[in-house]
């Protein structure tokens, strides 16, 4: 892949990183998990990583589809989790992306 295309990628990316960031501090937002509290939840599954570098990983959204699951379990969102963010996702995307 050249370098236009991971940068047309990254770009391409970008609303659904935003929204998965949104969605994960709602959803702590909502049921008042604040990152030591999801860190400890995540260390009792054998996860081990700091309240700092969740707040690091979530702020960025730069972690992984394995850690997303385990965040989305955590908190006990699945049902409405994937649903939620491609909305927002969509929400988030230039009319040129939506086609």
């Amino acid at each position: 892949m050249d370098h236009k295309q991971s940068l047309e990628n990254q770009r391409a990316l970008t609303p659904y990183k935003q929204a998965i960031a949104r969605y994960v501090r709602a959803s702590m937002a909502l049921k008042s998990v604040r990152y030591s509290d999801l860190a400890s939840a995540l260390d009792e599954r054998g996860i081990s990583v700091t309240p700092e570098n969740l707040r690091s990983k979530v702020s960025k959204c730069m972690f992984s589809a394995d850690l997303l699951a385990a965040i989305i379990d955590v908190l006990g969102v699945e049902d409405s989790a994937m649903r939620d963010i491609l909305k927002q996702a969509r929400e988030l995307q230039s009319p040129r992306e939506k086609i």
